[in-house]
């Protein structure tokens, strides 16, 4: 009778009949009691830092104060809370019955997630490290209309993303750079093979590193390169141990610069390169930066007539380089001031005699214009040091391995 007069009461209290079952009134089995979650539940809302806007600005729209930003700048790699892009993505999160956030986290680099947590009026950082994982990728293709394309057909999107195939293009071109003259020489049926690295990160993001070996065959002649790093700095040898590097680089303008993955209406794999007068006309975006060709003096740096701004380089005793068409110097580039090979020397800009922006380049030899391309880098590069010689051969053979595993030899293969 008791059992049933408690089984109402829990009826209309609202419990209801499985409940009151479970309880053991009608006979069932009784249940533990749920278990309950310590600690309130976390909210989390994204927000994007907007164009012209600070970070500061933004956490405290967020309702987050008393960020320390310059201890904060010192103490964590790749922060600069003065330099961060418009678009990054901060998370906040608070506490159920909280009305500010007390945790924000934001990706601030490739490999490094920043977490701040309020630790009462202050606010305390750590880094959160992101690994990745590196695989070799191969891709061998041919060059029909450009070099993107033949990339995208090469190397499908789960291997790497577009814009990461477009970085491994630019990769292939720095490899290069002494060489071989991306804007021009690449002509359609020339073949390219690459190993370089992808880099798979812990949340199954994909990137690309480097580099590691190639091969471009420019009109059936094959150009063979292998990186073997000498400390810190990049370094390439041709198949025979001769370093990639010579005394003046093929163009005074990157080739991710003047090139474009639309110029598919276009057969020839380049996007606004023309042979005019005395030099090479290069067409690039107002503000482009030009690099001088080699190690150098400055000459001219200043109004010249029809070349409008003008840059121009002695090399050494016969050779000088001209830039011409420039929208402004280079911060310290005067007459007098000594640049070095890759240096920023000036902006592509319209000035003088000039229909729209575009670079005027001129290399002379004794004081008369000569096609860049006579010279083709001046000279062999150094040989690799022979005590480096076997470090070099076994590496060469690891990476032809896979560069050309059909034709490679079984030592290659095996290592």
């Amino acid at each position: 009778m008791r059992k049933l007069v408690a089984a109402c009461l829990a009826l209309t209290a609202g419990i209801g009949f499985v409940a009151a079952r479970h309880a053991g009134y009608f006979g069932g089995l009784r249940t533990a009691p749920a278990f309950v979650v310590s600690g309130p539940p976390i909210f989390s809302v994204r927000d994007t830092l907007r164009a012209r806007e600070t970070v500061s600005e933004l956490f405290e729209r967020r309702g987050v104060y008393g960020v320390d930003w310059s201890a904060l700048a010192a103490a964590v790699r790749s922060f600069d809370p003065g330099r961060l892009r418009a678009g990054m993505v901060f998370t906040f999160r608070r506490r159920h019955g909280d009305s500010l956030p007390n945790a924000v986290v934001v990706r601030v680099s490739y490999d490094a997630r920043l977490h701040l947590r309020r630790d009462g009026e202050r606010w305390l950082a750590s880094v959160e490290s992101i690994p990745w994982r590196v695989e070799p990728l191969t891709a061998t293709g041919v060059v029909r209309n450009n070099l993107y394309e033949a990339m995208d057909e090469a190397v499908s999107d789960d291997l790497l993303p577009q814009g990461a195939r477009s970085e491994l293009v630019w990769g292939l071109s720095e490899v290069y750079d002494w060489s071989v003259d991306f804007t021009r020489d690449l002509q359609e049926g020339d073949r390219f093979s690459v190993v370089a690295e992808r880099l798979v990160s812990s949340e199954g993001e994909v990137r690309y590193g480097r580099v590691l070996a190639a091969r471009l065959d420019l009109s059936g002649r094959p150009n063979y390169a292998f990186r073997l790093d000498n400390g810190d700095r990049p370094e390439f040898y041709d198949d025979a141990g001769r370093s990639m590097r010579r005394e003046f680089l093929r163009t005074p303008v990157e080739f991710r610069r003047v090139s474009s993955r639309f110029s598919s209406s276009r057969r020839h794999p380049i996007l606004g390169v023309r042979r005019l007068h005395a030099g090479t006309d290069f067409t690039a975006a107002f503000g482009t930066p030009v690099r001088s060709v080699a190690d150098g003096t400055v000459v001219v740096a200043g109004y010249s007539g029809g070349y409008g701004y003008l840059v121009e380089i002695r090399h050494n005793g016969r050779v000088t380089s001209r830039y011409g068409h420039l929208s402004g110097f280079s911060q310290g580039i005067r007459a007098g001031a000594r640049v070095a090979q890759g240096q920023t020397v000036g902006f592509v800009g319209s000035s003088g005699l000039s229909t729209g922006p575009h670079l005027h380049y001129e290399l002379r030899v004794a004081g008369r214009a000569t096609d860049p391309r006579r010279l083709l880098g001046v000279g062999a590069g150094a040989p690799i040091a022979a005590s480096r010689r076997a470090e070099f051969e076994r590496e060469k053979a690891r990476l032809l391995a896979l560069l050309e595993p059909r034709t490679a030899p079984p030592t290659s293969r095996a290592d």
